[in-house]
């Protein structure tokens, strides 16, 4: 009896189930990924505007390992294909701090009450950079998905709650991959926005956004995206 002809067909046979599984895989991959996408756009067509709960972690992995938790609350609007985004801070580790923060048509701005500084950006050519990122999940299609990023099915986790497909996002542009080589996000896929978002920032570490109490296409408070400043505020222009 020829042994090694047996032990030879059967590492054969082996490998060719192993191909075959990892076909199988890839194809459901593929097609889990195509779910999610056209979630996106559906949501995408109907999207006017978000509002949720947010926490802001900043967390340093070098030199020193360190984190910062800031919580607010946070306001999407989608008007004449513009996104304008609010940001209103009212934690910092835990401890009471205000912030508000707009961003809308290239510019943002930054308020401290107790500073009573309002600093002024003004993003000039990352204007696209910009919307890219204030998009994901939150009335970005999945065509612009896969047009600005290589995107991966990572399969589905927990957030909150929530069973969330999470994607794994790689920039196209190399101007974007300098500031974030990587993003992970986590799909809500009933209502079709993001529960959670990991921005990495190269070696040094990583952003955690993480959305809960999540409102789809609710009437805004008034005002919204106007930041009301006290007397003597002073302005700073970058």
């Amino acid at each position: 009896m020829n042994f090694p002809c047996i032990a030879r067909s059967r590492r054969i046979q082996a490998l060719a189930l192993l191909m075959l599984a990892t076909v199988a895989i890839q194809a459901r991959a593929a097609d889990d990924l195509d779910k999610v996408i056209a979630k996106l756009d559906a949501t995408a067509t109907k999207f006017k505007s978000a509002q949720a709960d947010i926490t802001w972690d900043n967390v340093e992995t070098q030199p020193i390992p360190d984190t910062d938790r800031q919580a607010g609350t946070i306001l999407f609007e989608r008007k004449n294909g513009e996104t304008q985004v609010a940001l209103h801070i009212k934690t910092d580790n835990g401890k009471p701090v205000l912030k508000d923060m707009v961003y809308a048509g290239g510019i943002g701005k930054l308020y401290t009450p107790a500073t009573k500084q309002m600093q002024v950006f003004k993003v000039g050519d990352k204007k696209t950079e910009m919307d890219a990122f204030l998009t994901l999940g939150f009335g970005g299609s999945g065509q612009d998905l896969k047009k600005n990023w290589e995107v991966s099915y990572l399969g589905t986790e927990q957030v909150g709650g929530v069973t969330a497909a999470k994607l794994q996002l790689i920039p196209r542009d190399p101007a974007v991959a300098k500031n974030a080589p990587k993003v992970i996000l986590w799909i809500d896929m009933d209502k079709g926005v993001a529960v959670k978002q990991q921005r990495f920032n190269g070696d040094s570490g990583y952003v955690n956004f993480g959305y809960s109490n999540i409102r789809i296409n609710g009437s805004l408070p008034s005002g919204a995206f106007d930041i009301k400043t006290a007397s003597g505020t002073q302005v700073v222009n970058h």
